[in-house]
Formats: C-alpha cells, structure tokens, sequence
C-alpha cells in the first residue's frame, strides 16, 4: 500500500531536522554549499504548505482526505515529497562525509579507459561541470520541489468566491460593527446614514472572512511546530490584530498615505507601518506592498492565508482587491445591497444593468426621474386622472430610458458633482476601495519588498 501524504511530510520534517543537525556540527563537508539559512529558509516554507493545505494531518481535514478522488495529484504529490526527502537524505551524506560528491571524484585516465583525444575535446564540458557541485545542485532541487508543493496546492485550494462567507457565518464579528459604521461616517459626513451603515456593515463582514481564514489556517496548522527543534524557525507574523486604537478612542487623526487607484496608480512611497488606518475624509490608504516571499515564487498571503502566486504589484493588488470585494452598489434603495463585488467591471455592470436608468413622463413632462418610484409618485400626484393605479407599474416599463452616459449626478457618499458614468465608476470605486482597505487585517512585522522594486 502506498504512504499516505501525511506519513511522507513526517518523513521529510525528520529528513529536514538531520540536515540541520548535520549543519551545526563542526569541520562539517563543503557548507558554503549548503548554507543552514537558506535550508532554514526551504524549512519554513514547506511547513507553511503543509500548514496551509493540513498536509501533515489525517482524517477529513487532511490533504489526504481531499485528494481521495483526485488520484493523478495525489500521485504527484507524494511524488514530489519523495523527492524531496531523497535529496534531503543525500545532502546529510554528504555534510557528514558518508558519501563523495560526484564532483569530488577523481578518476583515472586509465582506470576509466579514457582516450586522451577524447579528454581534450570534451575539456570544456569537463569545466563545466565542475563549477557545479551536487550539493548546491541538491540545494536548488529542494528549492524547486517545494516551489513545485505551492505551485500545486494553488491549483489544489482554489475555492468559489461566492461560497466565502457561508463557511466564515459562525464567525462573530458583530462588535466591530458600531466601529466600522463609526468609520464609515467619519469617511463620508454628508453621506446618508442608511448607506452609511451599509457600508460599515460590509467592512464588518469583511473582518468577518479575514478572521474566519486566520482561524481555519490555524485549525489545518495545528500539529507542525514552527518555533522548536533545530531549525530555530519562527511562525510566520501574520497575527490579525483588531482595529486600530485611534478608532476605538473617537480620535480623527491619521497620516496622509497617498492615494490609490486599483488600475492605475503606482505604491511607489508608500509607508509600510500602517495601511490601514484612515480615518478623516481626506486620508487616503494605498494596498499593502508586495512581501518579500513572492521572490521565491508562490507564497502564503498574510490576510487569507492562500498560497498564490504573484510577483507583480498588478497581480497582487488584483488578489488584494479580490479577498476584499471592495464594491457594493449605493444605489438608494437597491435590492441587492448586500452583494459585494471584487472588481469595478462587474460592479458597474449591475449598476448599468439594475440603475443607471431615467423615467421620462409620457404626459409631456419635462424632468426625469432618478427611480422608477419617485416616477410613480410624480403620476399619481400630476395625472392621477390619466393613469389608473393599477397601470402604474406597466406604464413605468414603457417610460425607462438607459441614462445618458455623460449624465451629471451626484456623488452619494461625499456630494461631488460627477459628469459621466466612466467617471461615477473612477469616482465612487474609488471611495469604496479606501474604505474596504481599512478592514484588511494589521500584520505585525510584515515582509515587503523595497518601493523601488514595486511595479507601477
């Protein structure tokens, strides 16, 4: 019968914890080669992919568990553990001297019958392959299994966005939502109370997911010891904090971060202390920079704790933008309030689609109207004689007209006049981006990479 996933990543900690062991020891083989920090390193990131996807644990919330009818990855992922342990075990032999390097033997002319015109043509390839040693090739093995490891657990966690808060509902987040709606009105004074609290009430379910994420990462983790034994690893810092203290004591107070445009603008400046913490209405907060772990290709996102791929800034505010949902429609009176989208097409979509919609009076009245029921009201108010009650409702299908799309409207949340439907989604997405960051999770000690770096 074939080891279970679990049994091979017991074996691979163990293989893992005697290379580490081997490390330490003095007068060891060759450790230029084979540095403790940089297997330190490979330490941490495979047990965060096994923490992530429970690849160490049995029963239902095993990895096991959830391949039992995906054989073909299954396969490849015991596959790719053996592997693993195999180069780990082999790196051990050679640190401790049980075994020689292929690049360390010396062979006889005579004894491997090499002709010596043969010697000299192939001097080339001969230099070559000494300026690799087969324990720094080892080591870019073991590098490439686990990239490989998180590469396919994307592939293996990839669940529907719209089944997110079904699973995160027995998370209670309710006291944080007198602070978000509290926030919610400091961002936007002049705005309706209703959308408002609607708005802060989404935030709130947003922590709701976050914290729902955190905990379920811890629940899969639990069993795999980050902190301990030789490898001297720390847990990754990526501990949700609550709101931030200034909210709590009605302050109004905040850095100024720049502005963000989820398409358009760069991070470049941005202060990587506090990303999440505006609070006047003319503070604005830009995505958190891109960790420093997406150089080493997949890695665990510090909010969902998923392991994705993206070295970009584009790609990862798109995932950023993605775990938030930032958009909800402030139509008044919408239907669908609740629904939240993850990107600004699709938000715009419904409200082309559900609002950006005029009624126009059949009875030769001047003005439209903003909703079908202000229209009839203004019917059965002016021409009550013409239209029986029963006929309102067919008379205002025939009387909605798509708006203008350089129709001038308001701004439902600050006021501002706005000129055009493009600019309504620039405008108002842009409003709910900045206030949807301010629910991301604070992580202490994050890992990002240099502003310079940043892609724009």
């Amino acid at each position: 019968m074939d080891s279970s996933i679990a049994e091979e990543v017991t074996e691979c900690l163990q293989s893992f914890r005697s290379l580490c062991s081997a490390l330490l020891r003095p007068n060891i083989n060759f450790p230029e080669q084979m540095p403790l920090s940089k297997v330190k390193d490979e330490v941490s990131r495979f047990k965060v992919w096994s923490g992530n996807i429970g690849a160490h644990r049995s029963g239902r919330s095993s990895l096991d568990y959830r391949l039992r009818d995906a054989s073909h990855l299954r396969k490849r992922v015991v596959g790719l553990l053996k592997d693993l342990n195999e180069s780990l075990s082999d790196a051990t032999s050679i640190v401790l001297g049980e075994i020689v390097p292929w690049d360390k033997i010396s062979s006889s002319e005579d004894g491997l019958g090499i002709n010596t015109n043969e010697k000299l043509d192939n001097s080339d390839h001969i230099e070559d392959s000494l300026s690799v040693t087969e324990l720094s090739q080892i080591l870019s093995d073991i590098i490439e299994v686990v990239n490989c490891l998180l590469r396919l657990s994307v592939a293996i966690r990839n669940p529907a966005p719209h089944d997110r808060f079904v699973k995160s509902a027995s998370t209670d987040t309710s006291h944080y939502e007198p602070y978000d709606i509290q926030h919610a009105c400091m961002k936007f004074p002049s705005a309706d109370k209703k959308l408002t609290a609607l708005l802060g009430k989404a935030n709130s379910r947003r922590r709701q997911y976050f914290k729902y994420r955190e905990e379920h990462r811890y629940k899969l983790s639990q069993g795999l010891d980050f902190g301990s034994g030789i490898t001297g690893i720390a847990a990754p810092s990526t501990t949700a904090t609550s709101l931030p203290q200034y909210i709590k004591e009605c302050t109004d107070t905040a850095d100024d971060f720049g502005t963000l445009d989820e398409d358009e603008r760069s991070d470049t400046g941005f202060s990587p202390t506090s990303y999440a913490t505006s609070a006047v209405a003319s503070v604005e907060i830009r995505v958190p920079p891109l960790p420093k772990q997406s150089r080493d290709g997949p890695f665990e996102c510090p909010f969902c704790f998923m392991i994705i791929s993206a070295n970009t800034t584009p790609s990862w505010k798109k995932h950023v933008f993605k775990d938030l949902r930032p958009y909800v429609c402030v139509w008044q009176d919408c239907l669908t309030a609740d629904q939240e989208f993850s990107r600004r097409h699709e938000w715009m979509e419904h409200v082309m689609r559900r609002h950006w919609r005029t009624w126009h009076c059949a009875f030769g009245c001047q003005k439209p109207f903003e909703s079908a029921f202000d229209f009839k009201q203004h019917v059965s108010l002016s021409h009550n004689d013409a239209v029986a009650p029963a006929q309102l409702d067919a008379l205002a299908s025939l009387s909605e007209r798509r708006r203008e799309s350089d129709a001038i409207m308001e701004c439902p949340l600050c006021l501002e006049s706005i000129k055009s439907l493009k600019q309504y989604g620039r405008h108002v997405g842009h409003h709910q981006q900045e206030l949807a960051l301010f629910a991301l999770p604070n992580v202490t000690g994050p890992d990002e990479v240099d502003s310079q770096q940043n892609d724009s």
